[in-house]
């Protein structure tokens, strides 16, 4: 079931590979990254997160300009052309 758009989810990104991961339309506070406390690079409102082999990043954001899809994706160059992007979809 989608989250409606006054959630505050958090969502974790898990990576084997390299990956500058991008969320579209909004912006997201990085709360922890391999389960400790983020660094001072993480502080403060991003739209990017850099996730390197073995990290685990847990973010949190909240859906509240309009309710429907919000695009997220990765940034490297040859994984933005094989459209390695996904979609959220959030209700009223």
């Amino acid at each position: 079931m989608p989250p409606p758009a006054s959630a505050t989810p958090k969502w974790r990104f898990v990576t084997d590979f390299h990956h500058p991961i991008h969320l579209h339309l909004n912006q997201f506070h990085i709360l922890s990254r391999n389960n400790t406390t983020p660094g001072p690079y993480d502080q403060g409102w991003k739209d990017t997160v850099e996730l390197h082999p073995a990290e685990e990043v847990e973010i949190t954001t909240r859906f509240t300009d309009y309710p429907g899809r919000y695009a997220f994706h990765c940034h490297n160059l040859e994984h933005e052309d094989m459209a390695m992007m996904a979609t959220l979809t959030t209700t009223t």
